[in-house]
């Protein structure tokens, strides 16, 4: 079956660094894996950003969502149909305006 990786790029408000840290690890990895199609997830603080001159706002973190079926779209909107909900709660630090979102299916990898 193919794979695909979700790629989330995020930021929180500032100065909540460490809640948002707290929920994204520990409760948001797991309710996204939860749903049908994502296998795992990898969080991670974001140390280097350039834009080449698309003005984003900086990114402090990603998140890598290992996802396995025939339509990664389908398994996309399954995750971007229950946030908010109780399935899956989202933290108050996190700033939803200016998330990137972006589903790759590998071409090569090395070595």
């Amino acid at each position: 079956m193919p794979r695909f990786d979700l790629i989330f790029l995020s930021r929180c408000k500032p100065g909540e660094e460490e809640a948002f840290e707290e929920w994204y690890a520990n409760r948001h990895l797991p309710d996204v894996c939860a749903i049908d199609g994502v296998v795992s997830a990898r969080f991670a603080k974001a140390r280097y950003q350039k834009d080449y001159d698309l003005n984003p706002p900086p990114f402090g973190y990603l998140a890598i969502y290992e996802m396995e079926g025939d339509d990664p779209n389908a398994i996309m909107e399954s995750i971007l149909a229950v946030p908010g909900s109780d399935v899956m709660p989202l933290s108050p630090v996190l700033v939803r305006d200016t998330m990137i979102q972006a589903i790759g299916e590998t071409v090569a990898t090395y070595p």
